[in-house]
């Protein structure tokens, strides 16, 4: 019964990871690049988050048993499985000469509470993006090719 329930809990942390790369690979989510604690990160504001599912509610198809949860609930999942992190800007006055904070801040910050919200927040994705096998033994195999184009003309 036990190793039952771990290949149960195995198989939904699966089905999140799943859904995040399919939202991530989306081209209909907007993001930016921003750097975070020195790093470069992919990251969107929440508000295109859930124009985003509510748009295109068959993504949510992926969550199989949990595909009726509401839009906070699977971002709050997201977030405590460390699948996206939620980040705030670091400059948070207006620069001079400007009216507004600028929408896609390219600096930030990661918010001390870790929690969804809609309005005036980013989250920026955690896992690292998997490259398909074939696009990995296609970068390897142009330097042998160049090699042998060189070595054998």
């Amino acid at each position: 019964m036990m190793v039952y329930t771990c290949k149960k809990q195995a198989a939904k942390k699966d089905v999140f990871q799943l859904f995040a790369e399919k939202v991530r690979d989306h081209k209909d989510l907007v993001s930016r690049w921003a750097v975070l604690q020195e790093t470069r990160v992919e990251y969107f504001r929440g508000k295109d988050f859930v124009s985003f599912l509510k748009n295109h509610s068959e993504v949510k198809d992926i969550l199989e048993l949990n595909n009726n949860l509401e839009v906070e609930e699977i971002a709050n999942t997201l977030l405590s499985k460390n699948l996206l992190v939620r980040c705030d800007r670091v400059v948070k006055t207006v620069r001079p000469g400007k009216k507004k904070l600028s929408t896609w801040p390219a600096h930030l910050e990661i918010f001390p509470d870790q929690v969804f919200s809609e309005n005036d927040a980013f989250f920026a994705w955690a896992f690292v993006k998997r490259r398909p096998l074939w696009q990995t033994l296609l970068s390897l195999s142009w330097p042998v090719l160049t090699l042998a184009i060189c070595m054998f003309p």
